[in-house]
Formats: structure tokens, sequence, C-alpha cells
């Protein structure tokens, strides 16, 4: 049980209570505390962090030194032209899913997100329609960087929007009739 409760940690990317465990592995609360003693105990380049409600996965302190001087190096890096296809889907279209903005751009895009999301030019919130799926949306941090203070005073915001639901709209069509 330590090993999918690992991979659930890893493969969603956040934090998860006991309960979430419980109902995702159908499994018992002395089963999960087992478990996740045992990962907790367990050595290597990421420790089991437990506030005592939640527990997520971390950089262990032997290897902290090593992902803060890559991360730096990345963050030194220009965003590249996937960065600023999926920064324009969020700002222009968003607050979206990942599926979205991969649609929007025609490939995948969660390396892309990953590294908008370290940078702080994005952020992942729930989403409310559907809670296994994520929306990202602008942090202040990128609205700053461009000089505004919301997304509608980007350049073009309404036209732009408004030529992006019109083609979302004919494609949703299309697929309907098809089906």
């Amino acid at each position: 049980m330590e090993d999918k409760i690992e991979a659930l940690l890893f493969a969603l990317g956040r934090p998860l209570s006991r309960t979430d465990f419980q109902k995702m592995l159908g499994a018992t609360g002395a089963e999960v505390e087992s478990a996740l003693k045992n990962l907790a105990d367990k050595k290597g380049g990421v420790v089991l962090v437990d506030d005592g409600k939640e527990v997520e996965l971390r950089t262990a302190s032997g290897s902290a030194a090593l992902v803060e001087r890559i991360r730096k190096e990345e963050h030194a890096r220009d965003i590249g032209k996937a960065g600023l296809e999926a920064l324009s889907a969020v700002l222009y279209r968003g607050p979206l899913t990942r599926s979205e903005i991969d649609f929007i751009r025609g490939v995948n895009s969660s390396q892309t997100l990953r590294t908008l999301t370290l940078r702080g030019l994005v952020r992942k919130v729930q989403n409310p329609k559907d809670e296994r799926s994520f929306l990202y949306e602008p942090t202040t941090e990128l609205l700053s960087e461009l000089g505004v203070v919301r997304a509608q005073e980007l350049p073009d915001y309404a036209e732009v929007r408004s030529k992006l639901e019109t083609l979302e709209e004919a494609y949703r069509q299309k697929q309907s009739e098809q089906s």
C-alpha cells in the first residue's frame, strides 16, 4: 500500500489527507496509518512530510541544495514559445484545465505548466465543476510583470477572447455533428 500512496502523492502533486487515501484505496484508517509510517521511514531523495492532517512528498534535506540550484537555472532560462502559448491561453481564455490548454496549443502542456507554476506565473486551483481536475489561472506576479492590474486590461482582450470562444463553439458543434 505504501507504493500506491507514494504513486498518488507523486502523480497528483498535492497534499492528501488520510481520508483521501481511505477513499481512493478502499482502505481502513489503520491500513493507511501503517503504510504512511512505513513510507515515512523510507530513506531516499524524497521524504514524506506529515502535518497531522495532510501528507505530501518533498525533497529530502540532503538533496535540497541540488534541487534549488537546478530550479534557479530553470528560472533563469527564457520561457520559450511553449510557455508564451500556455500563458496566452490562460490569460485570454482562462481559467482553464490542462486538457483545455492542451487543446488550444495542440500538444501536451504538462511540463510547460509545471515550469510556469514553479516560476509563480500561473497557479493551480480546484475546479469547482470537477473535483478531479484543476484550473490554471494567472498569478498577481504575472499580471504585475505584464504591467496590468487584471487580465481584462491586456491588449485586445475582449476581441481575442470573443474570437477564441467562437472558434471553440464551432469546434464543439462540429464534434456533436460527427457523433
